[in-house]
């Protein structure tokens, strides 16, 4: 039989799973916008930011309600805990795709200074470890959440091809440097919305098996 704090834990997490279908539609969006020099697509990703900050107040009242009346204990306390961390990351993925669509508007409607291969693939890459993090605690497999924290390897690779070649760019003619710094600044945006996914594959095993990976290898 099912627990009335159950049903508030599902409800909690049914709000983050709302929240993180937004964050992979920023993320898309955004970076399509970029590609794309669509500045209408570009400013209806800044517009629905503010679903994820509403959804982040609500997620963050509901697990301090939860922490205060019901007392959670055991894994119910680990999950209320994770929760209101991934929230916090969650929120600061789509801060991360706001800012690539506010390059996309800096175009103007221009092309970019080259067609854009890396960016999209990074982006494609952490879309893909974000829907697979939340399959992780979907089905509370640690071990796929250790997986995807791995492959945030692989998008601080693409970042460093990315500033290489801008910067080649850039030692060649000054006129493009301005939008080459503008394309570096999306290529650490996607390296930092890879950094908040591996937090979130980080509280999930928390979650999971109660035990903190944060600075394991430091």
């Amino acid at each position: 039989m099912i627990t009335h704090l159950e049903q508030e834990l599902e409800a909690i997490k049914s709000k983050m799973f709302e929240m993180a279908d937004l964050a992979i539609e920023s993320i898309a969006k955004s970076v399509r916008a970029l590609k794309d020099s669509d500045s209408h697509l570009a400013e209806q990703v800044i517009r629905d930011d503010s679903m994820l900050d509403d959804l982040e107040v609500e997620i963050d009242n509901e697990c301090i309600r939860i922490l205060v009346t019901r007392q959670p204990a055991a894994v119910h306390l680990r999950f209320v805990l994770a929760m209101l961390k991934i929230n916090t990351d969650l929120e600061r993925i789509g801060d991360l795709a706001t800012n690539i669509a506010n390059e996309a508007i800096n175009l103007h409607g221009r092309p970019t200074l080259k067609p854009l291969v890396d960016i999209p693939r990074m982006a494609d890459l952490a879309i893909t470890m974000l829907r697979d993090v939340f399959t992780a605690i979907t089905e509370r497999k640690a071990e796929k959440a250790r997986e995807i924290i791995s492959r945030d390897r692989d998008i601080d690779t693409l970042n460093m091809q990315v500033y290489r070649e801008l910067f080649t760019y850039m030692a060649e003619n000054a006129h493009n440097i301005s939008q080459a710094l503008g394309l570096i600044m999306v290529s650490k945006a996607l390296e930092r919305i890879g950094d908040h996914i591996t937090n979130i594959a980080e509280r999930a095993i928390y979650y999971i098996e109660g035990v903190d990976i944060r600075h394991a290898d430091e």
